[in-house]
């Protein structure tokens, strides 16, 4: 393991550490996205529907908390609002308002650290590619100083541009694979948060 690092040249030290911070996001990402994002919104919905039409405000605010996804908390914001006084005087337009303000600090929670995965994704093949090429500028050279009789001369060079390639493409591979896996996770959970406002809104202004 140690000879194909060393193999790789120095630029093995920036794909090294660009494949460190990428796992370290693709498991932070993971954990968030396990711990907070897991619960479905249509039971919350149910939940909070049968809650509110009981005239139990509290309640349906303690769902919220208990639940822990975007959803919920948006939906405790306009659970908030729609239990204040302020809400004599408001339209459910100011709810839809509240709502969205609320989705709009939520999502850099969701997006958190998604730029390193993405540098992770599109740098090391760049690095990779860049290794490849001052490893066959040192063959040639290596080659016009020594000759092209033995075959050692090229070696090293060679060998540094296969390792550094194969290196970048190793950790930028599975970098976007999880990028467009949590981006789609991010999606899914603004497009539910969406659905769920509207569904709410919908049921408070029925009553």
């Amino acid at each position: 393991m140690l000879d194909f690092l060393r193999d790789g040249g120095p630029l093995m030290v920036v794909i090294i550490l660009l494949s460190i911070a990428g796992l370290s996001v693709v498991l932070e990402r993971g954990y968030y996205f396990y711990k907070n994002e897991k619960h479905n919104g249509e039971i919350l919905i149910n939940h909070l529907e049968k809650f509110v039409k009981n005239g139990e405000k509290v309640r349906a605010i303690e769902v919220c908390d208990c639940f822990k996804n975007t959803s919920s908390k948006v939906m405790k914001t306009i659970l908030m609002e729609y239990s204040s006084e302020k809400m004599n005087c408001c339209t459910y337009d100011y709810l839809e308002e509240k709502a969205r303000e609320c989705a709009l600090r939520e999502l850099p929670k969701l997006e958190k650290n998604m730029w390193i995965l993405a540098i992770a994704a599109n740098v090391t093949p760049l690095v990779g590619l860049l290794g490849t090429v001052t490893g066959m500028i040192g063959a040639f050279t290596s080659m016009s100083q020594h000759g092209a009789g033995d075959p050692t001369v090229l070696a090293s060079g060679i060998s540094q541009a296969l390792v550094t390639t194969a290196s970048g493409l190793i950790v930028a591979v599975p970098s976007l694979i999880f990028y467009n896996f949590y981006q789609k996770k991010i999606e899914k959970a603004m497009i539910d948060m969406e659905k769920n406002v509207v569904e709410f809104i919908n049921i408070i202004r029925k009553m």
